[in-house]
């Protein structure tokens, strides 16, 4: 039964050719978009471009989803193939091969036309030379007897006002404007200047007051900072009232700290929803510079040690708000280190328990937030807890080895403290397997590693012998224990830094010589005989770094490819040290024992090694999983 009647069939095949025919419609329009397209791309760019003759619409090829018996566009002889240029491009569509430009490319925009910078610039400069004419015509005005004390200071806060109203109508005319920024920074700059007049120059005010004063100020800035968002107000109206507090207050120091304090605290709601980090630091800087700065003006140190722990508080309790309450303002965590300085003065400006205990409250709790900060990372937020993250642990890293000197207080145990503090950060890396806390671990190494450069002379100078400590042996023993926790840290932490893991191993190796030979020559004082301890360390020293070149050997048959070509380069550092050091510095049974003992072990690693590697070659090798055969006994 023929269906080429049915009406369904025929209306489908008639759909099919409407739809086709529009198809070829579309793609003729796109051609003639891309014709256009590259004509205004010649007249534009010609240097650019080659020009292609004008020959008519390319011709693009209907998608084969069209149907087969779809009838020819009229016009048309029928379907030809698509030339170089594509159709022009749909909305989301990227043009599948545009012409990269050739030459040079287009030169920037230059500074002077981006968008607000040289209106920001002359409101700047316009600020600061109508401040300066202002102060001009006070200064004649009172030349001349114009106007009296009262009459200045009136003065003075009507033209504030009148520039903060100002700037409050240019901004509503013009909003962004920086000029209403302009106008405002000078009318605060303005007030500022009457508070200092009537608190030192007239001495109406008592000093308090005039500081209340300034901050009602600084305050008022902020609200219009936040009415505007205005970043740049903001700081300028806390800049402003930072810079002023101590020119009010000179001889009063302890009060200039108590009131930026005071201000550090009230301005901080100005950040909430805002990510104004300069704001923060201005906000935080001068306080904490003008408490560090207290010991020096002789004020009373438990004030002091109040003040700096406040801050210390404050800002480690809203840096970790800032990344566990997602409505609170974010820190940069920034400051963290800067409100330590504080608390370091005070803590060297106090008695020794007291800066002790100060050091180890900070550092607990630096610790203590950055553990509580790494457990949160919200959307959105991630950069800034690790920055607050970072910044505690580092400066906690800084603050222990400050306690830790405190706690040695100069003695021949200071070095011994620092390092167990060294052990202690490694300790915690390899716990937690964290590469922020690798990083503080290798802050907080650094210093005492290169301390350890003190302990050689006991190691090379028989002469230093009598003078050898139980300090010095511990000192030795820890260095040797830190060097091997940070190689197996940093080659957790990071398994493609193998130069870095070798070199700790080696200075581990090095160390754990002069380990050996410092605790002989401490065995041998014990015993009224140093310098022969000393020596006998010296060939103890010879024969642990042979031995471990023997086990590096033995380890290289075992498929290592490293193990091999470092067991002989610590054999011939031995060898080395038995014919330029042993032979020069000792002498009798000791030079006879280092050769002897040396030369056996040298005759022993030669042969053993010889056994082994026979013995590998007769076995067969591990099998590689890769399915290549067998693997060479040096191969990694």
């Amino acid at each position: 039964m023929s269906m080429s009647g049915d009406p369904t069939l025929q209306a489908v095949r008639q759909l099919e050719d409407e739809f086709a025919e529009a198809m070829s419609r579309m793609y003729a329009v796109g051609n003639d978009l891309a014709r256009l397209r590259a004509r205004l791309v010649r007249e534009t760019s010609p240097q650019q471009w080659t020009p292609v003759p004008d020959e008519g619409p390319p011709a693009v090829t209907p998608p084969a989803t069209m149907a087969p018996h779809a009838a020819p566009v009229p016009g048309t002889t029928g379907t030809v193939t698509a030339p170089p240029v594509a159709h022009a491009p749909f909305a989301g569509e990227r043009p599948s091969h545009v012409p990269p430009p050739a030459g040079p490319s287009r030169p920037s925009t230059p500074w002077w036309q981006r968008d607000g910078l040289v209106s920001r610039l002359l409101a700047v400069v316009g600020a600061g030379i109508t401040l300066i004419g202002v102060a001009f015509l006070l200064a004649l005005a009172i030349q001349l007897g114009f106007f009296g004390p009262l009459a200045r200071v009136i003065s003075a806060g009507l033209l504030a006002a009148g520039l903060v109203t100002a700037a409050i109508v240019v901004r509503r005319r013009r909003a962004g404007t920086a000029g209403a920024l302009g106008l405002a920074a000078t009318g605060f700059a303005t007030a500022y200047l009457d508070v200092i007049a009537v608190t030192r120059i007239y001495e109406w005010v008592p000093v308090a007051a005039g500081l209340g004063i300034a901050g009602l100020v600084a305050l008022g800035g902020l609200l219009l900072a936040r009415a505007w968002d205005s970043q740049l107000l903001g700081g300028i109206a806390v800049l402003g009232v930072a810079a002023l507090a101590p020119t009010i207050a000179y001889d009063h120091m302890l009060l200039v700290a108590q009131f930026l304090l005071v201000l550090t605290v009230v301005s901080w709601p100005a950040q909430v929803s805002r990510r104004w980090h300069v704001l923060e630091l201005v906000r935080i800087v001068p306080t904490a510079i003008v408490i560090a700065l207290l010991p020096a003006f002789a004020e009373p140190i438990g004030a002091i040690v109040l003040l700096a722990c406040l801050l210390a508080g404050f800002v480690l309790a809203t840096s970790l708000a800032g990344v566990r309450v997602d409505r609170a303002p974010a820190q940069a965590g920034i400051a963290v280190p800067v409100v330590a300085v504080p608390v370091l003065s005070a803590a060297l400006a106090a008695e020794r328990s007291t800066g002790t205990t100060l050091m180890i409250g900070l550092t607990l709790a630096l610790v203590l937030v950055a553990a509580l900060t790494a457990g949160r990372l919200p959307t959105g937020s991630r950069g800034d807890t690790l920055l607050v993250t970072g910044s505690c642990l580092y400066t906690a890293g800084v603050t222990s080895l400050v306690a830790a000197a405190l706690v040695a207080d100069g003695t021949d145990w200071s070095l011994p403290a620092l390092l167990t503090v060294g052990v202690l950060w490694a300790g915690a890396s390899l716990a937690l397997r964290d590469r922020t806390v690798l990083g503080a671990t290798l802050l907080t190494s650094a210093l005492p590693l290169v301390l350890t450069v003190a302990l050689m002379p006991y190691a090379i100078d028989r002469g230093t012998a009598m003078q050898v400590g139980p300090a010095h042996l511990v000192a030795a023993s820890l260095t040797v224990v830190l060097l091997l926790a940070l190689a197996q840290t940093v080659s957790e932490s990071h398994p493609r830094t193998t130069i870095a893991v070798r070199a700790l191993l080696a200075g581990a190796l090095l160390a754990a010589g002069g380990t050996v030979i410092i605790a002989g020559a401490l065995l041998g004082d014990l015993a009224d005989d140093a310098r022969g301890g000393f020596t006998a360390g010296q060939t103890g020293a010879t024969v642990l770094w042979l031995a471990t070149a023997a086990v590096l050997l033995l380890r290289g048959l075992r498929g290592s490819a490293f193990a091999v070509p470092a067991g002989l380069a610590i054999t011939a550092l031995s060898v080395g040290k038995l014919l330029f050091f042993d032979l020069a510095f000792l002498d009798g049974i000791p030079r006879v024992l280092s050769f002897i003992v040396g030369g056996l072990i040298v005759l022993g690693m030669g042969t053993g090694y010889a056994q082994a590697l026979e013995r590998s070659r007769r076995e067969p090798g591990p099998v590689d999983k890769s399915g290549d055969g067998p693997r060479s006994p040096h191969t990694v």
